[in-house]
């Protein structure tokens, strides 16, 4: 009896070190991995603006302007983090948005810096997968045109940037290519000197806040490792 038991043991350790030797820890793809692995995430794109509005907050006042519909800007976004699984990605990044002038001269461009963290899950098996994207944090804004007497200050406020899209994973399983399209808001604000005129005449009014309000169509393509 001993002896038996003591052969069906052996069969059994020998299965078990069999199965482990079958165990593949591919952990440089994007695709099969096994276990958690640094990813990242990086596109360019446009940002079509569709809709804003400009908010100052006078003393006992507020008033509110429908802003116009301007040119599309350039975007660039860079995301490091960690691939949970194949479906699953938590990472952070950061950006800048490029936005040509709207009438030339010496205003000539104007610049918007995101920060943010990002959350991404892929969908469907196979090379092809659909993603959803969902970017959260914040973000500064610089324009070129300074009148430092009245417009002193640079523009901080909210960020978030919603995309879906697909990604196509490559054979060899470490990079992949994406395209995406979603919706981004963004919420920008600063406190300004701003000239009124009063009973006829002009009067500076300071850090007086101001707030934008703008709503975009982003469209990207870019590169997954």
């Amino acid at each position: 009896m001993k002896i038996l038991s003591f052969i069906i043991i052996l069969i059994c350790c020998n299965a078990y070190l069999k199965a482990q030797d079958d165990i593949v820890l591919d952990l440089d793809s994007i695709k099969n991995i096994k276990t958690s692995r640094y990813s990242s995430i990086n596109d360019v794109g446009v940002a079509i603006n569709v809709a804003g509005k400009f908010i100052q907050k006078f003393p006992g006042n507020t008033q509110k302007t429908t802003l116009n519909v301007e040119k599309p800007s350039v975007m660039f976004r860079t995301v490091h983090g960690v691939l949970v699984n194949p479906k699953l990605f938590i990472g952070a990044g950061a950006g800048i948005d490029f936005l040509p002038s709207q009438t030339g001269g010496t205003r000539a461009f104007s610049l918007t810096f995101p920060l943010f963290a990002e959350f991404r899950e892929y969908i469907l098996d196979g090379n092809f997968n659909v993603f959803f994207s969902q970017r959260l944090g914040g973000a500064f804004f610089i324009d070129s045109y300074r009148n430092q007497q009245l417009n002193s200050g640079r523009y901080s406020g909210a960020f978030g940037e919603f995309m879906i899209g697909g990604r196509y994973v490559t054979n060899g399983k470490k990079v992949a290519l994406h395209f995406g399209v979603g919706y981004r808001l963004q919420h920008l604000q600063r406190k300004a000197n701003v000239q009124d005129i009063q009973n006829g005449n002009p009067l500076i009014l300071s850090n007086i806040p101001q707030i934008t309000i703008k709503h975009y169509v982003p469209i990207t393509i870019g590169v997954t490792f």
